[in-house]
């Protein structure tokens, strides 16, 4: 369901609010007072903080799976699609860092069962997306046959997390894109099939 302006409004800054306080940070009270607003103002834009947490999952989902959804899979070449949803990751944690260090934070989430189950839901769906891209690049002879596309799929994104934490974690201190896609260029060297790209 499409959020409203004032809607997204809180949701932008209740993601800024996790990443710089964490969760337990996360009241209504603080987002209020972040808003400038009163806390029954909240209130008449969601029922409480498991809405608004709901409503963060949401936008991830939302904006994974709209760079996903133009992603033919059936027509463009697998590794291509790949690295493309790989780019716009790693361009739009760039843009957005506090939206980076929530969306790698699984941990946030964990201590709800409800969120915890939206997370791995929202994982689950784009392992599928992404499998289905290698899977036709192994069926087309791009993609080494011999690896299980779940394995595979984990050794190009499992880096890829690991990378986004450590810019994190340095205070964003080297250029995310640069080295995102030059990780990216030595994964696809080592699980391309020889011969593939052309001279």
């Amino acid at each position: 369901m499409a959020m409203t302006a004032r809607q997204q409004k809180i949701v932008t800054v209740a993601v800024r609010l996790l990443a710089e306080r964490g969760i337990q940070q996360l009241t209504l009270k603080n987002l209020a007072a972040e808003l400038k607003v009163s806390e029954p103002a909240i209130y008449r834009h969601f029922t409480g903080k498991y809405a608004i947490l709901d409503a963060v999952l949401d936008s991830f989902a939302e904006i994974a799976q709209s760079v996903l959804d133009e992603l033919p899979s059936d027509t463009m070449d697998p590794l291509t699609g790949i690295e493309l949803f790989i780019r716009d990751r790693l361009e739009r944690m760039s843009a957005n860092p506090p939206l980076a260090k929530v969306m790698f934070s699984e941990e946030l989430f964990q201590d709800d069962p409800r969120l915890a189950e939206k997370v791995l839901s929202i994982m689950h769906a784009h392992k599928a997306r992404i499998e289905t891209l290698i899977l036709r690049g192994q069926a087309e002879g791009k993609i080494r046959p011999e690896i299980d596309p779940t394995v595979l799929f984990r050794l190009i994104f499992g880096p890829l997390r690991l990378l986004i934490k450590q810019w994190g974690l340095s205070g964003y201190r080297f250029e995310l894109l640069a080295e995102g896609m030059k990780q990216w260029r030595t994964i696809r060297d080592l699980i391309e099939l020889p011969g593939n790209r052309p001279e």
